[in-house]
Order: C-alpha cells, then structure tokens, then sequence
C-alpha cells in the first residue's frame, strides 16, 4: 500500500479504486486479528476505518459512477465496527448515510 497511495494521487485514474479495495482488505483482517486478542479492538482498529470512509470519499469526488457504492460499502462497514464497539449512535449514523448513498446510485 505505501507504493500505491502515492500512484494514487498523481494518477486517480489508474489507482485509486485499488487502493480503496486493498484497504478495505487490510482494515477487515485487522478488525478481525485485533477482536481475537485484546479488549483495545476499537483503539487499533478505529482509524483504519475511517481511513476507508475518506478514501472512499476521494474515488467518489474523482469517480462519483464507482465511488457511490465505495463509499456506501465503507461506510456500512464503519457502521458495523461502531456496532462492535458498542457505538450505536455513530453506527446508525453512518448507515443512515450509507443507505442515502445507496438509494442515489439506483
């Protein structure tokens, strides 16, 4: 990932889609490494989900067509981890926002 966000932001393009798909991968492995082992879950977790929500808020400026459905993916699953970490108020808030993007892509 450290060589592609930098492709990513000379060329949007050609890489920002992936480096959306690679975090997305990386934050759901951690999400789930980090639950098994200790009770600061949301402490190590946290950012690598809001990294995903503002990734995906940058491919939908670039790319709205691709981007809608980026953002509302990341969005529900921000939205799971405030659940699992007992957050309900932020969670119902970014599924609400999710939902809302769903709805403008159909």
């Amino acid at each position: 990932m450290d060589t592609l966000a930098p492709r990513a932001t000379e060329d949007p393009e050609q890489h920002l889609a992936e480096l959306v798909r690679l975090h997305r991968v990386l934050t759901i492995r951690s999400a789930v490494y980090w639950d098994c082992r200790t009770h600061l879950f949301a402490e190590q977790v946290r950012s690598l989900f809001d990294d995903g929500v503002s990734l995906a808020r940058r491919l939908f400026q670039h790319d709205p067509a691709e981007g809608t459905r980026t953002l509302a993916r990341n969005l529900i699953d921000r939205s799971t981890f405030h659940t699992a970490a007992r957050e309900f108020r932020p969670a119902l808030d970014d599924f609400r926002q999710a939902l809302s993007y769903l709805e403008e892509a159909n």
